[in-house]
C-alpha cells in the first residue's frame, strides 16, 4: 500500500505563485494568463 501526502488546502499560502493549468496546445502545464481586474481603467 502506497503512502501519499494529503492534498494541501486550496488557500494554502505556500502554493501562491505556483498555479498552473494544462494546455496541450502550449505543451503541457503552463502558468495561466493574467486576467485584468474588473473595474480598473486601462492605461
Amino acid at each position: 500500500m502506497a503512502l501519499r501526502q494529503p492534498k494541501p488546502a486550496p488557500d494554502d499560502p505556500r502554493l501562491k505563485g505556483h498555479e498552473t493549468v494544462y494546455s496541450p496546445s502550449r505543451g503541457g502545464w503552463v502558468k495561466p494568463a493574467d486576467k485584468p481586474t474588473p473595474g480598473t481603467p486601462k492605461k
